[in-house]
């Protein structure tokens, strides 16, 4: 912790800057995107996106796993999903998965529930265990393990009430990428023609592949 503290360094610009210099109220920026992902420090929202702080409002679970809404549970993700669409009015949301993810090689390993009874409680609640047993058949023949366990994370997503409500009156679109940690490369889902395609990294032109 003591190397992390020495090499911390203050940003160059802070930032507000850019907003206040545009609006001499410098009241808060709304973000673009609420950007769902894994907790794993190689998923880098602000890089794969070229966003700058402030732009993405972030929410990390481990293997980007997003429960089924269930609405007697108190949970973290509803109530920062009903924030960001609620109050900061956000009209994009960006699940992203990797590959090479530790936490679905710890679903796939179905860890004993005595060593990890927590992590295997919430890792159950992924509804989908992308274990190399699992044979895939007609379409989705094609999708990687982690591919099948994003788009299971997806449809989740899609059972919150305030997703829901905003998605029927066209206020909001959900998006769902892959990244690639060997290559640097992310995919996109397009639910059109029902596959996985490369998306350029600036984030205006990655969300124009809208999952449907």
């Amino acid at each position: 912790m003591r190397t992390f503290a020495s090499s911390a360094s203050p940003l160059a610009h802070s930032p507000a800057d850019t907003e206040a210099a545009a609006d001499a109220s410098s009241h808060v920026p709304a973000p673009r995107a609420l950007f769902i992902t894994c907790s794993d420090s190689r998923v880098v929202p602000t890089l794969l996106t070229g966003t700058a702080p402030g732009e993405l409002h972030e929410l990390r679970t481990a293997g980007h796993v997003v429960p089924r809404y269930r609405s007697d549970a108190h949970c973290g993700i509803a109530a920062t999903l009903e924030f960001a669409l609620g109050t900061l009015h956000i009209a994009d949301v960006i699940l992203c998965g990797h590959t090479d993810c530790s936490a679905l090689r710890t679903l796939q390993d179905d860890p004993p529930s005595s060593e990890l009874p927590l992590a295997r409680n919430w890792f159950a609640r992924a509804a989908h265990r992308p274990g190399p047993e699992q044979r895939a058949t007609g379409t989705t023949a094609s999708r990687t393990p982690e591919q099948r366990h994003l788009l299971a994370q997806l449809h989740h997503l899609r059972t919150y009430p305030c997703v829901t409500r905003r998605l029927v009156t066209r206020r909001l679109r959900v998006h769902a990428w892959q990244y690639d940690d060997r290559t640097g490369r992310t995919l996109g889902w397009d639910a059109t023609a029902r596959t996985f395609r490369p998306l350029r990294p600036a984030l205006p032109a990655a969300t124009s592949t809208a999952a449907r």
